[in-house]
């Protein structure tokens, strides 16, 4: 009987760390790093991503995906010639944001980019838990309303260009379909590669890991050797998304490369999914994008403070990003 082989690398041929079923190719760790950062690459070049002397900022949370985008891009800035900062948001989630900040830390001073923390509990007086028990809403729902918003606001105050995001293939497919079948058809032109803000008040947002696999930013960070968060939030909880990413993945494994290529097709025809039909106005609080004459944050906040926070919420977040 003949003795099994070990796989060998693709581009070098010394021994495999690691087989891409959709790209065909048996890769060292050497060689999976080059590869994953060749594909951000061409990912921010095909969708035309950056523009020369942008200023880009990430938004890291300390999980292996923003820790992947804000690695590979660090290594970027010199070919596309953009300046590169990060924000981290602290939750105030027990231990989960203590370590997510800590490692938020490591991450950025490895990568040698100059970061920002804004911590609900000093900025608000609130973490997500209180705010969650105070309004009677899911942890998640306030979550990301209470993210957008600041990571918007700070984008703003920064005088950024665009904000990038580490929203990963796998992620992004399921965002995708599931909006799909509940007909929320607006919201794909969300979930494209690039979206274009308003100047002034609404920053654009890239996704660099659009066809970027999730288990690719695993591998990517221990590879490596880069620490990230090990704790899942306490607030995670299985629902539609878990299903739709179940059929997603049967779908890869039957056709490798299919989220990719749907990706793809979704970038190609985003024009042709409908417009919001609310005009994006400013909130008259805090001059944020707002739907209506208010936005939901200010909203947010008269329902928990008792009032808005409006400009003096604006004035410490310039003060926190003025590091930048």
């Amino acid at each position: 009987m003949n003795p099994i082989r070990e796989a060998l690398c693709s581009r070098c041929g010394r021994p495999a760390d690691t087989y891409l079923r959709y790209a065909k190719l048996n890769l060292c760790k050497e060689h999976f790093l080059d590869y994953i950062l060749a594909r951000v690459e061409d990912t921010v070049k095909r969708y035309r991503m950056i523009k020369p002397k942008a200023r880009i900022l990430a938004a890291v949370s300390g999980g292996k995906d923003s820790s992947t985008m804000l690695l590979t891009l660090s290594k970027l800035t010199g070919k596309f010639d953009f300046e590169l900062t990060a924000l981290h948001i602290d939750l105030g989630i027990d231990e989960y944001s203590t370590e997510a900040r800590m490692i938020v830390e490591k991450v950025c001073r490895i990568a040698g980019i100059r970061y920002a923390i804004i911590g609900l509990e000093d900025l608000l007086g609130l973490s997500i838990p209180k705010l969650a028990r105070r309004i009677y809403r899911p942890p998640c729902s306030i979550c990301g309303a209470v993210k957008r918003y600041l990571l918007n606001l700070a984008g703003v105050e920064a005088g950024v260009d665009m904000v990038a995001l580490g929203h990963h293939l796998d992620d992004l497919a399921v965002y995708i379909l599931k909006n799909f079948l509940l007909q929320n058809l607006e919201d794909i032109r969300k979930l494209g590669p690039k979206t274009e803000g308003y100047d002034g008040f609404l920053v654009g947002r890239i996704r660099p890991l659009y066809e970027v696999y999730e288990r690719d930013t695993a591998l990517y960070v221990s590879f490596a050797g880069i620490p990230y968060q090990s704790l899942e939030c306490p607030f995670h909880s299985v629902g539609m998304e878990d299903r739709i990413r179940a059929f997603l993945d049967g779908m890869e494994e039957d056709s490798p490369g299919f989220k990719i290529a749907f990706a793809r097709s979704i970038a190609r025809s985003l024009s042709k999914y409908p417009q919001p039909r609310y005009e994006v106005r400013r909130c008259g609080l805090c001059g944020m994008p707002s739907q209506s004459d208010v936005c939901s944050f200010c909203r947010m906040m008269m329902k928990v403070l008792g009032k808005p926070l409006g400009l003096e919420l604006r004035d410490r977040v310039r003060e926190i990003v003025s590091k930048l």
